[in-house]
């Protein structure tokens, strides 16, 4: 491809973003003798007379452009315009593979540089929701509390959840005792109600703060999961040591004498 062609396809490009953006692209050149060259856009439409000299082959959609990512995004990460960024690439003529590596690249960038700015924006910016994810996990590998806080106040819904519970994965791996303390911050709630249930049966916190997995279990809003949970909790204090689990049981806090004795029947 000449150089013409290339220059070409990264204006247009560039005219694109500006144009996702609500703002107008720069006006080009004018050519020799005085006539005002047509923008890049318009020739990409095809809805603009060829000028003088060597008319540029016409992109197909689907084609790739080799000096994307290395010319016009590299100006845009230099700027920290990433929203300008990723809504050029979305409307770039680029086939599948390019364009999900370019987006990619560019999403890892503002997740390292503005993880909170970029979840929001994905958030608030009609059809974007879909890149939520993936900024959410690469925002979780660098501060896993303050993504997990993030997602606890998204809006309800099945986005929330599905956040909420790998944040809450994640953060009990690597500091349970500051992920529990976030837990008992918050009055009962139900989108918590999974995430404390499998972190509070776990063996290890089992075995090692049998009292805080029962302090745990004691908050889970919803009675039938929070009965499920007791069972499994006692379950996994009997494994480790069965005489202690009675004695652990007989005072777990918020079940009345009669669930208390279920529980130790259920594993004696």
């Amino acid at each position: 491809m000449g150089t013409r062609p290339l220059a070409w396809l990264l204006a247009a490009a560039a005219g694109l973003g500006a144009l996702a953006l609500g703002q107008p692209p720069a006006m080009p050149p004018p050519v020799a003798g005085g006539a005002t060259a047509p923008s890049p856009v318009l020739q990409m439409m095809g809805l603009a007379a060829p000028t003088a000299g060597p008319a540029p082959t016409e992109p197909r959609v689907g084609s790739a452009a080799p000096a994307l990512d290395e010319a016009l995004l590299d100006s845009w990460m230099a700027e920290r315009d990433y929203p300008r960024a990723v809504l050029a690439l979305q409307r770039a003529p680029l086939d599948a593979q390019t364009q999900e590596r370019l987006l990619q690249a560019v999403l890892a960038r503002w997740a390292e540089a503005a993880p909170e700015q970029a979840a929001r924006w994905a958030v608030n910016t009609p059809g974007q929701a879909a890149l939520l994810a993936t900024l959410h996990d690469r925002w979780l590998q660098q501060d896993v509390r303050s993504a997990t806080v993030f997602a606890s106040t998204l809006p309800a819904g099945g986005q929330r959840q599905a956040l909420l519970d790998e944040g809450l994965l994640r953060w009990t791996a690597l500091d349970g005792q500051a992920a529990r303390d976030w837990l008992r911050s918050y009055a009962p709630l139900p989108e918590l109600d999974e995430a404390i249930a499998r972190h509070a049966s776990a063996d290890e916190l089992a075995r090692h703060a049998p009292l805080e997995a029962m302090d745990l279990v004691a908050r889970i809003a919803s009675p039938e999961r929070r009965w499920q949970a007791w069972q499994a909790l006692a379950q996994s204090l009997h494994d480790i040591d069965a005489g202690q689990a009675v004695a652990l049981l007989s005072q777990a806090p918020g079940l009345s004498p009669a669930d208390r004795a279920r529980l130790i029947d259920a594993v004696q």
